[in-house]
C-alpha cells in the first residue's frame, strides 16, 4: 500500500518553491519598473515596463504554487478536518482566479483575493491543528503566510497620501509579494521532506 506521501507527483512540491522565488523576485523587478510609491515611474527593465512585470508576477507564481497544492491535495487534506479541504480549496481557486483576471487585464491588478488566500490558509492550517501528519513545519509556514497576506491587505487598505509619504507601497509589496514568496518556497520546500 502507497502512503499519501509517496503518491504525490515528485514536481508538486519544486513547483511551489519555484513558484515562491518567482513571486520574490518578481516583486523586486516590478518594483524597480514601477518605481517607489503607488505613483508609476514607467522605468523599463529588460526592456519591459511595469505592466508587463506585473503580469508576470500575477499569473506565474500562481499558475504554479496552485496546481503544485492540488498535486499535493492527498496529503494537504489527509487527516485534517474538513476545514483543511475547504481551506485547500478555497487557496487554489483565488490563486487561479486571481492569475486569470491579470490576464485579462494584462497587468498586476488590485490585490482582491489576498484577503480570500489568507482565510483559506488558515482554514488550511487550523484544519490540521488536531491532525500531525502535515508537519509542524508545513503548518506554521501556512500560519505564516495567512497572516502575511492578511496583513499586507490591511496595509493595502491605508489611504495612499499617508503610505507613500513613509514608503507604504515598499512595505506593502514586501510582506504581501516578497516575504510571502519566501514562505511559500519554504512551505513547498517543507512538503518535500
Amino acid at each position: 500500500m502507497r502512503n499519501v506521501r509517496d503518491s504525490s507527483p515528485m514536481w508538486a512540491s519544486p513547483a511551489i518553491v519555484i513558484g515562491g522565488l518567482c513571486m520574490a523576485g518578481g516583486w523586486v523587478i516590478f518594483t524597480a519598473a514601477h518605481g517607489a510609491t503607488s505613483v508609476n515611474e514607467e522605468r523599463l527593465i529588460f526592456g519591459h515596463d511595469m505592466h508587463f512585470w506585473g503580469l508576470l508576477l500575477g499569473t506565474v507564481p500562481n499558475l504554479l504554487i496552485a496546481p503544485g497544492l492540488l498535486a499535493l491535495r492527498a496529503r494537504l487534506t489527509a487527516g485534517g478536518q474538513r476545514l483543511a479541504q475547504v481551506g485547500l480549496l478555497v487557496v487554489c481557486i483565488a490563486l487561479l482566479v486571481s492569475a486569470g483576471t491579470d490576464l485579462a487585464f494584462q497587468a498586476l491588478g488590485a490585490p482582491f483575493f489576498m484577503p480570500i488566500v489568507a482565510g483559506g490558509l488558515v482554514a488550511l492550517a487550523a484544519g490540521h491543528r488536531h491532525d500531525s501528519r502535515l508537519g509542524i513545519t508545513s503548518r506554521r509556514l501556512l500560519w505564516v503566510l495567512g497572516i502575511l497576506l492578511l496583513i499586507a491587505f490591511g496595509w493595502a487598505l491605508v489611504p495612499q497620501e499617508f503610505s507613500d509619504s513613509i514608503g507604504g507601497y515598499r512595505i506593502f509589496g514586501a510582506g504581501g509579494y516578497f516575504a510571502a514568496g519566501l514562505a511559500w518556497a519554504a512551505f513547498g520546500a517543507s512538503l518535500s521532506r
